[in-house]
């Protein structure tokens, strides 16, 4: 809410200031229409402007800037405190014009000495006032209006703040440009901005898509640049304020008006240059947005400063200008330099330009009107109620053309989404086709709506064209390229369509859609087609998804019955599996039944055997129940613990070897004891097995950056058999393996979020379980905390 508000308070501010300020350098332009003036136009200093039209009096005569006027009609044009040296030249042109004379007499200090020039009072022309007064408005209240923009989008980003910054400055200094040469009402605003503008695009050209290294690094510069700019401008008004002139402080302004300017377009076309992928196309939008019209203006200021008239560049820097913040507001909008994330509304972008429209239609008007010699303030009270109503009534008459002759183009997103839409809910070929029948019944009227569907298989075929069509009915071409939508123009007989649309997908024809006569004899409009070719398209894009829907559930039944199949197989071969190793033992105790029936006695070895098989049966019912899921009940277990437990139950299996453990004693680790322990029981009891009577095994534990591993090893010859299938169930490469082992082990390791890898290295065979740092911890106190 505090950043809405600041925007909001911020927003204000500026349209109260643009309001002010505009209206003020507004009034005073109007007081210029048609006003007497001698021919030329001086600064506050008394000096000679170039802003004026070649065919004025006192360029013809030789002025030139910087000419400085030094006496009026015997008045002597002094500096004073709060006084500018051009008022007595002001005071003697009105003194003049009130009295009826026709001229004034100037003495004018040039560059080969002192003039005496006499000047006739003519009135300000409406061509030369709608170049350096009207106009200048009216582009200053664009700038101002992109500035707005730029803040309402991004008011925190810099790029924003500092565009918004330059448009601000350049639209001041607009505003107050002939009023600086007239009535001088502005002429503190104009110092500033003519100091600010040139440091402003300095920095904007820095940002401009993104800051520079040295601008993103040491942003103080962008703040020192506007701090120098505030010198200058200071400067300035401390001159005016003490009566001094201030003709070098704004040389030096016009100076770096020209270089910032120049720089600015240098460093666009420079960072293009650089530029690559999507910053290129950012950038070459942005260089033909800004860089031609600043390059022009640059041009006019260095004109101006050699003392040329600037009305000849005028005609090309006025346009520019005005086209430079909308072209400018299009591109940061169109590329979201801003960063503002928004949706571009296509209803408040037709206001704008429909205001920009009226506006520049009443502008128009008033300045043909203005030029013929009508007043301007007459031609502007009836350029703009004719440009409103003009207008509306051009947007009411397209809208009724629209609906009575086009009604596919106010029916176009209706039908669209409603189509979208229903599309979506269905999944057969068929019903595709009717949803397209009635959709295109619905706006369009005509005598029949036909969605012929072709049957895949055949479409591939060479028989494709017949398919699905009525005997006498010509075949719909079946050779167009992916993705084409060809509507073709039927003789108009009593039987055939009127418009036929084949729908293809990927070179396969899977419809075509056919349209008979429009009721009455009405014509088919281009908008007819583009909305026939929009749904044709969206048609070719369901039938396409209910024939590929169709094809998955058949692959998907497929997959079933091979899935049962297999369940049923691995059932069968565990059946299998479970018989033969209960076989043997049934065998075993049916035989020592039948001597202890007899009274025979069993000897020390029977008894060994029998139990060794009562040890094995009940090893592999437990193998298999521990192939199914078990809750993990996780605690704090140390090492060197669990492997001490692997070792005494291998105990049998290890006879007089050892297991060589690398373990330290503060190493503990967060797990389910029993299913840990069946984990290191299994690697090292398949370890026993490949390494031998001779062979070695052991473990390491060794802490990582991730966590920690645990390593069972072996000097066994290595894995043999595919070993992409060795965590696999049921597979195993031992003459009387069960397979099981490492299925388990793998099941276990992943419950716990672990990883297991198997790996050949320096003469062993390693199993690798890698352990996540939060399972981990080296003294018994991490448990306590």
């Amino acid at each position: 809410m505090p950043a809405i508000e600041n925007r909001r308070w911020l927003l204000a501010v500026v349209v109260l200031a643009a309001l002010v300020l505009g209206g003020s350098g507004m009034r005073s332009a109007l007081s210029w229409y048609e006003r007497p003036f001698p021919g030329v136009l001086v600064d506050p200093d008394g000096v000679v402007s170039s802003v004026g039209l070649p065919s004025w009096e006192g360029f013809q005569k030789g002025l030139r800037y910087p000419d400085r006027v030094v006496e009026v009609d015997g008045w002597r044009l002094e500096s004073t405190a709060g006084r500018y040296r051009a008022g007595a030249w002001d005071a003697a042109v009105e003194r003049a014009a009130r009295e009826g004379h026709r001229s004034v007499q100037a003495r004018v200090e040039t560059a080969e000495g002192l003039r005496d020039v006499e000047l006739s009072l003519v009135p300000f022309d409406a061509l030369a006032w709608w170049f350096y007064a009207g106009g200048l408005m009216v582009v200053a209240s664009l700038y101002v209006g992109a500035a707005l923009i730029a803040l309402s989008a991004s008011p925190h980003g810099k790029l924003a703040r500092a565009f918004a910054s330059a448009a601000l400055f350049a639209a001041l200094f607009q505003f107050a440009l002939f009023d600086y040469h007239s009535s001088r009402h502005l002429v503190p605003f104009f110092h500033v901005a003519y100091a600010l503008v040139p440091m402003s695009f300095f920095t904007l050209a820095l940002r401009l898509p993104d800051d520079v290294p040295l601008i993103a690094r040491y942003p103080v510069f962008a703040r020192i640049a506007h701090g120098l700019g505030g010198l200058l401008a200071a400067a300035l008004l401390a001159s005016h304020a003490m009566g001094w002139t201030t003709v070098a402080l704004r040389s030096v302004c016009a100076i770096l008006f020209v270089a910032s300017f120049f720089f600015f377009a240098t460093t666009l076309i420079l960072r293009f240059a650089a530029a690559e992928g999507d910053r290129r196309r950012t950038l070459r939008a942005l260089l033909l947005a800004m860089a031609p019209p600043h390059v022009v203006i640059a041009l006019g200021f260095m004109l101006a400063m050699l003392g040329a008239p600037a009305s000849t560049l005028a005609w090309f820097a006025i346009p520019a200008l005005a086209l430079t913040p909308v072209s400018s507001v299009v591109a940061f909008i169109r590329y979201d330099l801003w960063g503002s994330r928004a949706l571009l509304s296509r209803p408040l972008t037709r206001v704008i330009i429909a205001c920009m429209m009226v506006a520049l239609t009443v502008i128009l008007c008033s300045a043909c009107a203005g030029y013929a010699g009508l007043p301007l303030l007459g031609a502007i009270k009836v350029a703009a109620p004719a440009a409103v109503v003009s207008a509306a009534l051009v947007v009411f008459a397209l809208g009724a053309g629209d609906r009575k002759l086009f009604p596919a183009r106010a029916e176009y997103k209706p039908t669209v989404e409603q189509l979208s839409e229903e599309l979506t809910l269905v999944a057969d070929p068929d019903e595709v086709a009717f949803a397209v029948e009635r959709t295109v019944a619905r706006w369009l009227s005509c005598e029949r709506v036909t969605f012929r569907r072709i049957a895949v298989d055949a479409a591939d075929g060479a028989s494709a064209g017949n398919a699905g069509a009525a005997p006498g009915e010509p075949a719909p071409r079946a050779d167009e390229s992916s993705g084409e939508r060809v509507i073709e123009v039927e003789p108009p007989d009593a039987s055939a369509s009127e418009l036929s649309l084949t729908v293809m997908f990927r070179g396969r024809l899977l419809g075509v859609l056919e349209v008979g006569k429009k009721r009455g004899g009405a014509l088919f409009t281009s908008e007819d087609l583009d909305l026939l070719r929009t749904i044709g398209n969206q048609a070719a894009l369901a039938m396409a998804h209910a024939h590929s829907y169709a094809e998955l559930e058949r692959r998907r039944r497929e997959q079933a019955a091979a899935w049962r199949d297999e369940r049923a197989a691995l059932i069968e071969t565990l059946a299998a599996e479970i018989t033969h190793e209960v076989r043997y033992p049934i065998n075993f105790f049916r035989s020592v039944f039948k001597r202890g029936s007899s009274n025979q006695s069993l000897d020390a070895e029977e008894v060994e055997i029998g139990c060794e098989e009562v040890e094995r049966l009940e090893r592999l019912v437990m193998g298999l129940r521990r192939v199914t899921h078990r809750k993990l009940e996780r605690r704090r277990l140390a090492v060197e613990e669990l492997v001490s437990r692997a070792e005494m139950l291998l105990r049998d299996q290890l006879g007089k070897r050892r297991i060589e453990a690398r373990v330290s004693a503060g190493s503990r680790l967060r797990c389910d004891p029993d299913q840990a322990t069946q984990v290191l029981v299994n690697l090292l009891s398949n370890g026993l097995d490949a390494a031998g009577d001779k062979g070695t095994i052991g473990v390491v534990w060794q802490t990582t950056e991730s966590g920690a591993e645990l390593v069972v090893w072996d000097t066994g010859p290595g894995i043999s058999g595919d070993a992409s299938r060795l965590f696999a169930p049921w597979y195993t490469t031992k003459p009387r393996g069960t397979g099981l082992g490492l299925a388990i082990t793998h099941r276990i390791v992943r419950a716990h979020g672990w990883l297991i890898e198997p790996e050949r290295r320096d003469g062993t065979t390693r199993f690798v379980i890698s352990i996540p740092a939060a399972d981990v911890s080296m003294t018994a106190e991490d448990e306590v905390a």
